[in-house]
């Protein structure tokens, strides 16, 4: 298991390393996919693409962990790490054509399907009985998931925009408007889900208050992007004394 798993973190860490030289020097300019209109308005700013820094160095820690590690945690995990690793390389290279755009779709998902079967595995939805050091090394996994659940929507309502979809008739507004209140609910369902995990909430924050600084020229689609921040805020705070709780109960 433990030259797997070296094989498997060898893979991860490649992986992530040359993704970013394919992005610096392929098909993104300012956060848009090949053939997309930038009129597209769940468009976050610029900035909100540095989050990919710590999501990268996120893997990069996992997989050499994945090194070193033989645990039966890390060999449950190491396997599908390094699937959603390997997947950023796809996603990236398929994003460079129009024509094999809409695939970046499904390989999204499956990257979002990977690292969450790589969450469970590592035990970070009951993150309070883990280790010091695996509960902070489980923070850009969370951060990670967070990301690209926002990415899940975003990148779906990119493809859309890319093949001409003209939205039923209903408004580019309305769309983004409801792409918002979708998000929100992600935000609070999953993060239900997974031990009120606020970690991965707050990426949401991140991406509405982008979206607000970058939308300016939409009123609703800006001030509802940060209404829906403020929202997922309120989340985080109101589920924080249950959270510390747990953790007097653990200590117990």
């Amino acid at each position: 298991m433990k030259t797997r798993n070296r094989i498997l973190g060898v893979l991860a860490i490649g992986s992530v390393i040359v993704t970013p030289v394919i992005g610096i020097f392929g098909p993104f300019n300012n956060g848009n996919l090949t053939g997309q209109n930038t009129t597209e308005l769940f468009l976050p700013a610029g900035y909100a693409f540095s989050i990919w820094a710590v999501n990268y160095v996120g893997l990069i820690l996992y997989g050499l962990w994945l090194l070193r590690a033989d645990s039966k945690r890390a060999n449950q995990a190491a396997p599908w790490l390094a699937a959603s690793a390997l997947g950023n390389l796809v996603w990236i290279w398929l994003a460079g054509s129009v024509t094999t755009v809409p695939l970046t779709v499904p390989v999204l998902i499956v990257m979002e399907m990977t690292a969450w079967i790589a969450y469970f595995k590592l035990g970070i939805d009951q993150r309070d009985a883990l280790p010091q050091g695996e509960r902070l090394l489980a923070i850009p996994l969370q951060i990670y998931l967070g990301w690209l659940s926002v990415a899940t929507i975003a990148n779906s309502a990119a493809v859309l925009n890319v093949l001409g979809w003209d939205g039923w008739g209903v408004s580019p507004v309305d769309w983004t408007l409801i792409m918002l209140v979708a998000g929100t609910a992600v935000a609070w369902e999953v993060g239900r889900r997974v031990n009120q995990d606020n970690v991965y909430r707050a990426v949401f924050i991140w991406a509405f208050v982008a979206i607000f600084v970058e939308q300016q020229a939409y009123p609703a689609v800006a001030w509802s992007a940060l209404a829906a921040a403020g929202v997922v805020l309120v989340m985080i705070v109101g589920t924080q004394p249950r959270q510390h709780k747990r953790l007097f109960e653990a200590a117990q």
